[in-house]
């Protein structure tokens, strides 16, 4: 039967910026540091994997992995989506893939990326430029108080890593370190250790951070939108029920699916939506997440989302995701992940017993990221017609997951 929707209009978004919490804290940070690398943990950018570790510690591969994806995340404002690929044999981190995907960084070869080993001060500069290229950002060439040729060691900078070194020391993303003569050298083959990568990237993304970022959080300064509860106050509009109703709400009277990431992204937008985060002192505070999704179910995404921010629970929301052309009704801006680590995805094995494929854990009532069944947002998703993939199929649990046609 038809139905009279309303329809968003706006500008086209490549991926939405997903959340990243504050982690736990690193371990022995020296003094010097302390205040830079909280900065870096108010900015979002320590993996959780690094929380209790020794700050003092060189930094592995795979550690900066995740330091160059939030740093990604950060000034691009885009999100990124874990990924079932396995492009090595010796490391499955999610965060080694995705900077991989991104074009962060590359392996030893043979399938093989050494996630332990230590990284030298000009890859970890290489892997911040390759962020912004990734991000489609622009080092303008200057000439600041660091210059690169203040250093007697620039021979040392290996040719594939130059343009990149250059850059991070224009910018003062790497300074100097003295030597025991007093001299200052920029050691690009030394290593670098967590509370110094940290403070690496933070800096980094102060450098190349839109202007307008810092603001990102405050709902005082998004653009005014459309009030969502506007939608279900047409008296033509009734709430589809039937897969059929579905189809036609979101692909029109033809009812085909998208065949192809560039047909997709021509039908996504993106919104702004209430979050809470939970801080690390157990109070919550309100953000902001944006989301890429399909545009004809942006109002009811917008009213979904308002109610589990309006409800009892203020449910914290850590990271959330929509739109990424991959399998499933992701594909479609259809469907919506919150909380991956702590709502995991998992097998059922012939036992009944669980066997996580993504994320680690599910646990409500004690982990507050994990989604109860019966709680404020399984009520919001499900009163809006989505299936939770906590109770939707016999042969997985994916309790991250809510999605509009039950796949």
């Amino acid at each position: 039967m038809p139905h009279s929707f309303a329809r968003r209009a706006g500008t086209l978004a490549l991926l939405a910026a997903m959340f990243t919490p504050h982690a736990g804290a690193l371990s022995n940070v020296s003094t010097w540091a302390q205040e830079g690398v909280a900065a870096a943990q108010d900015a979002g950018l320590m993996p959780s994997a690094l929380a209790s570790l020794n700050a003092k510690e060189e930094i592995t591969r795979a550690e900066f992995c995740g330091i160059a994806v939030n740093a990604y995340k950060e000034v691009s404002g885009k999100a990124v989506f874990a990924s079932g690929k396995k492009p090595f044999r010796d490391c499955d981190d999610p965060y080694v893939v995705a900077a991989y995907e991104l074009g962060l960084v590359n392996g030893r070869g043979d399938g093989i990326f050494d996630p332990d080993a230590s990284i030298e001060r000009q890859d970890l500069c290489l892997m911040l430029y390759n962020v912004l290229d990734a991000a489609g950002i622009e080092a303008a060439a200057i000439a600041g108080d660091a210059c690169l040729e203040d250093y007697p060691d620039v021979p040392n900078i290996k040719r594939y890593a130059l343009d990149a070194v250059i850059a991070m020391v224009d910018y003062t993303v790497v300074n100097g370190i003295s030597t025991s003569d007093e001299t200052t050298i920029l050691a690009p083959n030394g290593t670098a250790t967590r509370e110094q990568a940290l403070i690496m990237a933070s800096r980094f993304c102060d450098a190349f951070a839109k202007p307008d970022s810092e603001n990102d959080d405050d709902p005082s300064d998004l653009p005014a939108v459309e009030d969502p509860s506007d939608l279900w106050t047409d008296p033509d509009f009734i709430l589809p029920e039937t897969n059929e109703e579905k189809m036609e709400l979101v692909y029109g009277l033809d009812g085909v699916q998208y065949q192809t990431a560039e047909e997709a992204e021509a039908h996504m937008i993106e919104i702004a939506v209430p979050v809470w985060r939970l801080q690390e002192d157990g109070s919550k505070t309100t953000g902001t997440a944006y989301l890429q999704v399909n545009q004809s179910l942006a109002p009811i995404y917008e009213a979904i989302f308002e109610e589990i921010y309006n409800g009892a629970e203020q449910f914290p929301i850590k990271n959330v995701g929509c739109y990424s052309w991959r399998t499933g009704e992701h594909s479609q801006g259809t469907a919506v992940d919150i909380n991956w680590e702590e709502n995991m995805e998992a097998t059922i094995n012939e036992d009944g017993s669980l066997t996580p494929t993504t994320g680690t854990h599910w646990l409500p009532g004690e982990d507050p990221y994990s989604i109860p069944e019966g709680g404020d947002v399984y009520n919001a998703f499900t009163k809006y017609g989505f299936s939770w993939g906590g109770n939707a199929w016999s042969s997985k649990r994916d309790y991250m997951h809510f999605s509009y046609f039950g796949r």
